[in-house]
């Protein structure tokens, strides 16, 4: 059905007593962001319906709050496991997300399991086969479980760094260069 008979067809609706559509204006719209473009459909002035360009609301006011808390929660958990007051699958559990009983599922084990895992008293008696299966899960080579590298933010910007895995999943090749 086009757009506009559409309309049409809901305004012969609102004959039999139902509510009354309402439709999204042009204006209404339009929020710029250029990170996250959105496509709607939306009733423009002359009263026809078509595309137009805009950002996602939540987006354009929300994804900036949204990476200052992963840099936040990063930041902090860092300085949690150089203290053993956590252990890295902690870190990668709530880094990436993760449920308790989604990640014990994933891994194969029980969830208290897990949660003695998190620990660093649990994590040092971890098994380098358990070790793997966590890296897997959480797609970090099995070697970032045991190695953190920490950036300066204004370092950024000057540096690439990349991850190779290599036949041995126990061992991996970090390289860093600086851009010129």
């Amino acid at each position: 059905m086009h757009l506009n008979s559409f309309a049409n067809h809901s305004s012969k609706i609102n004959n039999f007593g139902r509510n009354k559509l309402t439709f999204m204006k042009e204006k209404e719209a339009q929020i710029n962001f250029d990170l996250h473009p959105l496509v709607l459909y939306v009733e423009k002035e002359d009263g026809s319906f078509g595309r137009t360009e805009s950002a996602s609301y939540l987006s354009s006011n929300y994804l900036d709050d949204y990476f200052d808390k992963i840099k936040k929660w990063d930041k902090e958990l860092k300085e949690q496991l150089e203290k053993g007051e956590i252990s890295p699958v902690y870190y990668y559990m709530i880094m990436l997300e993760f449920g308790e009983k989604d990640l014990a599922s994933r891994v194969g084990i029980c969830k208290r399991r897990l949660r003695k895992h998190c620990k660093m008293a649990g994590f040092e008696k971890i098994s380098l086969k358990l070790l793997k299966r966590y890296a897997e899960v959480f797609d970090v080579p099995a070697s970032n479980m045991l190695h953190f590298v920490t950036i300066k933010e204004k370092d950024l910007k000057k540096l690439k760094i990349s991850y190779r895995k290599s036949d041995n999943p126990y061992i991996s090749f970090s390289k860093i260069e600086t851009l010129d």
